[in-house]
């Protein structure tokens, strides 16, 4: 059994060796499917789009646990056998909503502001980084005229300004909504964000799509500019 489980991996690892890039243009033939794809936000849009109402669609992703749950925690993950205690332990991860006033948009301090966690888990360990990057969050009001347009818009993923999150912890009882905004970083001193308050992590899912929609956002790609890079 041993011998045929060491075969195995030793025909996997020469598959991996087999499949690496020899020069450049096939690195980038490689990196085409992965750095700039947008598979996985058209996946989210068909999911979406194949719940065909606003209702529906607002049902699936408010339901508890759904996108987002209570607050991950170093120590009840440790105690779980999840993560080795030998390692860096957490504080964060990326996407927690928190709230804080030591975080500065264009110069200015946003105050009574949620923000999600834009910089990746590993990066905020403390003394890794200086600093650390935010995302504002926008609470959508029933008072608000535009709420059920708002809503109906955001639920169907198609925006690359924000994405949808349901009432988190602590939004006052008219929040029927969020939207998550990826128009502006906010930047805070790590040491700052570390003390800030915790109302809620992303789920697995939650993670999945906002990491989708980031990547997207930030590298998305057009024919054109490949067309531009290549051929200039």
């Amino acid at each position: 059994m041993n011998q045929t489980t060491n075969n195995s991996k030793k025909e996997v690892i020469s598959e991996a060796e087999t499949n690496i890039p020899k020069n450049l243009p096939e690195l980038e033939r490689y990196l085409q499917n992965y750095s700039h794809d947008d598979q996985a936000i058209k996946t989210i849009q068909q999911f979406s789009k194949n719940l065909k109402k606003t209702k529906y669609r607002q049902d699936v992703f408010s339901e508890k646990g759904a996108l987002i749950r209570e607050p991950i925690y170093y120590q009840d993950v440790v105690e779980k056998g999840l993560a080795d205690p030998e390692k860096d332990s957490f504080t964060l991860l990326q996407g927690d909503i928190v709230s804080t006033n030591a975080a500065y948009f264009l110069g200015n301090r946003p105050e009574n502001t949620k923000f999600a966690i834009a910089s990746s888990t590993c990066d905020l360990v403390k003394g890794r980084r200086n600093y650390a990057a935010l995302l504002r969050i926008q609470p959508i009001s029933c008072k608000d005229p535009k709420a059920a347009n708002d809503l109906s818009q955001l639920l169907k993923f198609t925006s690359t300004q924000q994405m949808y999150l349901p009432p988190l912890p602590g939004d006052s009882s008219d929040v029927v909504g969020n939207a998550l905004l990826f128009d502006g970083i906010v930047q805070i001193k790590l040491d700052d964000l570390l003390l800030a308050t915790r109302h809620a992590s992303l789920s697995l899912v939650g993670w999945r799509i906002f990491g989708s929609m980031v990547r997207s956002i930030i590298v998305r790609a057009g024919e054109e500019e490949v067309k531009m890079r290549s051929s200039l």
